[in-house]
């Protein structure tokens, strides 16, 4: 899914990335908040959060079961116990979603979105089965999918100026350096313990793969090679000694 060169002239205004809403961003909006409604009748129903948590929401104990669904079903759920989780990626959605949809088109868009979301869901069901305490606590949100448009935000915008609450100039790149950031530092602390680290970096993985095309085998065997090469020409570099002209009695230089 790596981009052409595409026109970035997208409206950047001073409350946030695009005051702009784009269809399928709207649409993802409005799914996710009647989905959270949905979820606030159901836990209120005896044995609804249960099936909220354990049908609908990813784990790997379920997904191995046969629960096929739940790596999409999850990407539409939030926590039910209040409205914070909710609202938190929903700002995300629109702030960097919008205007990755203006520069891609809606159907990239979408496609990006839920290949990531479901990339995402992979990196927790391996978490899951190499880590055998966690193979059966659920994951819900939509987070894994955002923060590979975060990554991809990044690429595509990096040095647009947005203004964060209004009042404070912050290039692209870095707003989502500070965004991933603080999505670190939540699924660090011991109040956010509940925070999916594997669903946060799974996405993080997923938008970089994407958005540069490295899930391509050619791709990837490059972007390999390559990194191979500079490993080993740092190696090579730090082995090169450089002797002045007096340590040997006027002759040239050598690297050793």
């Amino acid at each position: 899914m790596a981009g052409g060169q595409v026109n970035r002239s997208i409206d950047f205004s001073r409350f946030g990335a695009s005051f702009k809403l784009t269809r399928a961003v709207k649409w993802l909006l409005i799914a996710n908040i009647a989905c959270f409604l949905g979820e606030l009748v159901v836990a209120r129903i005896e044995g609804g959060l249960e099936f909220l948590l354990f049908d609908l929401a990813i784990s790997t104990d379920r997904v191995l079961a046969g629960e096929v669904w739940q790596p999409v079903t999850y990407l539409f759920l939030h926590d039910p116990q209040g409205i914070s989780h909710l609202l938190w990626n929903m700002l995300m959605l629109w702030m960097f979603g919008s205007p990755l949809e203006s520069f891609w088109g809606g159907r990239r868009f979408l496609k990006f979105y839920f290949v990531a979301g479901i990339g995402a869901a992979g990196a927790i069901l391996a978490v899951g089965l190499i880590f055998p305490s966690q193979r059966a606590i659920p994951t819900l949100g939509a987070s894994g999918a955002l923060y590979a448009l975060l990554v991809a935000f990044g690429f595509n915008f990096p040095n647009a100026i947005i203004y964060l609450f209004g009042l404070f100039p912050i290039k692209g790149k870095h707003l989502v350096l500070l965004f991933i950031g603080l999505g670190v530092v939540q699924s660090l602390t011991l109040g956010a313990a509940d925070v999916s680290l594997a669903a946060h970096f799974g996405g993080m993985l997923m938008g970089l793969l994407l958005v540069t095309g490295g899930w391509r085998p050619r791709r990837l065997a490059h972007g390999i090679k390559l990194v191979w090469l500079r490993l080993r020409y740092w190696r090579l570099k730090k082995r090169f000694r450089i002797a002045d002209r007096d340590d040997r009695g006027g002759g040239p230089p050598y690297l050793n």
